[in-house]
Formats: structure tokens, sequence, C-alpha cells
């Protein structure tokens, strides 16, 4: 009988343990925005992101001016990207520049209980080219990276995402 009061006082014990704090969650928002030629001397250009719990997504983007893409995770949290640009080799004589300038954001807060944000921006491609050179310019901005990253006291720092 004694035996069978111990193993029901475990089985109590062992079911009152929980986690009822809620998660940590971080929110962040990316947005590449691109030049209004950008697409005129590009194919594409693939976006990787660091998606909900660090997973790795991508988007392949063709057009347009801005990319965007808003993500909730837990902390700690990574948001970072990657943009890799596809560049046309059939550029025809239109214009003598091309705005081709390349600005990468992200943006973010903690919820949930935690304190902490960040919100920078950061010039991937800062120039126009004129037309003999608009490729070779995208050429040598083809890979670009930037992030940040919540600790997992939500303390935010600037790091380098890996893909």
């Amino acid at each position: 009988m004694l035996y069978l009061a111990a193993l029901v006082c475990c089985m109590f014990t062992l079911t009152a343990c929980g986690d009822d704090e809620p998660d940590v969650m971080a929110n962040g928002t990316y947005t590449i925005t691109f030049g209004s030629d950008f697409f005129k001397a590009a194919n594409f250009a693939i976006i990787h992101y660091k998606g909900v719990n660090g997973e790795n997504k991508r988007d392949i983007v063709q057009s347009g001016t801005t990319w965007s893409k808003t993500i909730s995770t837990k902390v700690p949290a990574e948001f970072g990207f990657k943009v890799e640009i596809e560049t046309r080799d059939d550029l025809a004589i239109e214009q003598e520049n091309y705005d081709i300038t390349m600005t990468g954001a992200i943006s973010g807060a903690i919820s949930n209980g935690g304190t902490g944000s960040f919100s920078n921006s950061v010039q991937l491609i800062s120039t126009s080219a004129a037309q003999k050179d608009v490729l070779n310019v995208l050429k040598a901005n083809s890979v670009k990276t930037y992030g940040y990253r919540f600790d997992k006291n939500g303390n935010a720092s600037q790091y380098t995402p890996v893909f």
C-alpha cells in the first residue's frame, strides 16, 4: 500500500511540471529596394532569407522596385538575407545611364515579455552606372549579405548570415 501511495505521488509530481511562460517572440521585416532600372540590367535577383526558427528560405524577384517579407519567430532569432544577382547578357543600348542602386533593410522588435529592437538599412549597390559599366557594376556586386540576430536576452547585434 505504501508503494502504491509513493507511485501516485510521483505521478502528480511529474505531471505538475510544465512551462507556463509564453515564448518570447521576435518580429522582423526585410525590405530590398531596387533602382528603377535594376531589372533592365539584371535577369533576376535571388533573395535568400532567414525564416521562422532560422529556416533558410528564398524568393526569386524579376521585376518591381521593392521586395518585402515579415517573419515572426522564437528568440533567440536570426534575421538575415543574401541577394544573388543574375545579369543580362543582352543589355541593349537604350539609355546613357542606369539607376541600378539596391538598398537592403531589416527592422524588428521583441514581443511577448521581452524587450529589444533593431532597425537599419545598408546600401548594397550605391551607384548609378553608365551603360558601358552597368553589367560590370552588377557583376562586381553579384552577392550581398546582411543580418541581425537576437540573443536569448533580446539583445540585438549585427552578424553575417550563412545560407
